[in-house]
Formats: C-alpha cells, sequence, structure tokens
C-alpha cells in the first residue's frame, strides 16, 4: 500500500454533508501520513445549477451530461474553478491534509475538444499532461483539481468530474481509482447492489436500461482509466463516512469494483 497512487472523484453527498466532509478529510490527511500519494477530482453540479437559477440560465442535461452555452461556462468556471474547489482545498487544510487547488487548464493537465456540438462546450479529454499533478505529489501535497480543460483554441471546455478523474487516473498509471457515489454502487433490476462488473456486463446493462443517467459516465470513465493503465476501479458508496479509509485500509468491500 506504501507509495500508492489514488486517484479520488470527490462529489454528491460525501462533499456535501458536513459529518461526512469531515470524514473524509481527516482520512485523507491519515492516509496521506503512510505514504500514499492522493489526487481528488471534485465535481460541483448542484452549486453550478443554484448558480445558474439565480441567473436565470436554464439547466439541460443529456446523458447525465449538462449541456453548456456560452453563459453557462462561464458560470461552470467560476464555481468549479473559484468557489468549489477554494472551499475543497481549505476543508482538506483544515483537517491536516497539504492540499493544492488547480484547474485542469494549469499546466496544460487536461487538454479537450468538443465531441458532440448539441451538448455545446463540454469537452471529451483527448490529453493528459500529469506533469503539474506529479509535481505537487512529490511535494507532499493532494492536488485537488476542477474538471474544466482547455480546448483547441484556448477555450474552457467542460469536463463531467467522472471522466476527468478516470483520464487522470489513467494517465498516472494510478494503483487505484474511486469514484464515491451517493448511492451503494451499480444496482441490478431489482435494486440488488453489484459488487463486480466486466466490460461484457456493463454494456448489457446499459443495452437494458438498468445502468442509465449519471451512472454511464461512471462506469466508462472506469473502463476508460483501466484500459489506459489503472489498476483498480471502484465505484464507492460514500454516504457512510470513512468509507475510503474502511476500503483502503480493511478491503472492505463497499460499492461496486469494475474489472477489465
Amino acid at each position: 500500500m506504501n507509495n500508492a497512487t489514488v486517484v479520488i472523484k470527490y462529489g454528491g453527498h460525501a462533499m456535501d454533508k458536513p459529518e461526512l466532509c469531515t470524514a473524509f478529510a481527516t482520512d485523507l490527511a491519515q492516509l496521506s501520513a503512510q505514504d500514499m500519494g492522493f489526487v481528488v477530482v471534485h465535481g460541483g453540479g448542484p452549486q453550478i445549477s443554484a448558480l445558474l437559477t439565480r441567473l436565470n440560465i436554464e439547466s439541460r442535461f443529456e446523458n447525465g451530461l449538462r449541456v453548456t452555452d456560452e453563459a453557462t461556462m462561464a458560470a461552470v468556471e467560476m464555481v468549479l474553478c473559484g468557489q468549489v474547489n477554494k472551499a475543497v482545498v481549505a476543508s482538506f487544510a483544515a483537517h491536516g491534509a497539504r492540499a493544492a487547488g488547480i484547474s485542469g487548464r494549469d499546466g496544460n493537465l487536461l487538454r479537450a475538444v468538443v465531441k458532440n456540438p448539441a451538448l455545446g462546450l463540454v469537452g471529451e479529454v483527448e490529453a493528459v499532461d500529469p506533469a503539474l499533478i506529479l509535481c505537487l505529489l512529490q511535494g507532499d501535497f493532494v492536488p485537488v483539481v476542477a474538471p474544466v480543460a482547455n480546448g483547441p483554441d484556448g477555450q474552457a471546455l467542460n469536463i463531467n468530474a467522472d471522466t476527468a478523474a478516470g483520464a487522470l487516473a489513467g494517465a498516472l498509471a494510478a494503483d487505484y481509482f474511486i469514484l464515491i457515489s451517493d448511492v451503494p454502487g451499480v444496482l441490478d433490476a431489482e435494486g440488488r447492489l453489484i459488487t463486480s462488473l466486466t466490460r461484457a456486463e456493463i454494456e448489457k446493462l446499459r443495452a437494458e436500461g438498468v445502468i442509465t443517467g449519471g451512472m454511464i459516465p461512471k462506469v466508462e470513465s472506469c473502463l476508460h482509466a483501466l484500459d489506459a493503465g489503472c489498476q483498480r476501479a471502484l465505484i464507492l458508496d460514500g454516504r457512510s463516512p470513512s468509507s475510503l479509509r474502511r476500503y483502503l485500509l480493511d478491503d472492505a468491500p463497499l460499492g461496486t469494483v469494475v474489472v477489465n
């Protein structure tokens, strides 16, 4: 476990509920002290939606992705890179984790292109330059990454946080890629937890309409991370305190493991 690199997608209740937030930040500080390197990619969907509502801009989604015009993109960057990123860094620092907040635009970390014009300024990651992340890890910092990328002509592109985290996990050949979720993991048609999934099983469940909406980018990002060289991918139940520590140190069966 020593010197393991762990990329985490942090969002949902784990980020919004004070007691879960405190438990996560405390665990992160303790685990970082055990020679484990953590990279945290955060979401911010509810905060973005709240600002858009105040600005009278409609929120629309297709297959779990936010349709992003220029006005929406300005709000996304303001919320993710400003408000949410700095709040997460402050929360981690308050519990003893050395955190440094960046976005995917810093150091050309994430480069992306628009693949589906119907979604507007939503990017698909084409290249990752992990040099800045590696510098921060070597300095014993926890990089906290806002999922905004540079487009071909330098404009900001909105990246689904699950997707951004998976791309980083692959580029770093991380030992673990962990998506912290508001649900127990991937559920079957009867609502029971599926503890392990292969690519073929994921495709079957998508075709049957069992895996839908926001779970689609989660399972896809797990598969992409594994394809790119990440060792293990997990959709973790983040609704109970210290699920991250219990999984990493005790191998507790919390969530759905995705295997190649």
